[in-house]
């Protein structure tokens, strides 16, 4: 299961829906309204779709 994350641009303020694993410290993402370039920093995206996916694979062991 993907997480999709809402971020908001910060040039023209629109939401942008984008996937968590992507949200990696120094990847960007150019916004597709205004073409302003996002950087990430700070918290890994990728661990909050990890800790999702762990969630996940635990549900499954559980109904078997």
């Amino acid at each position: 299961m993907d997480l999709d994350v809402n971020i908001e641009c910060p040039g023209c303020k629109r939401k942008i829906s984008i996937k968590a694993k992507e949200m990696v410290p120094g990847r960007k993402k150019i916004c597709p309204n205004c073409k302003a370039e996002i950087t990430f920093s700070g918290d890994d995206g990728r661990k909050a779709q990890k800790a999702l996916d762990d969630l996940e694979k635990s549900m499954k062991n559980l109904f078997k």
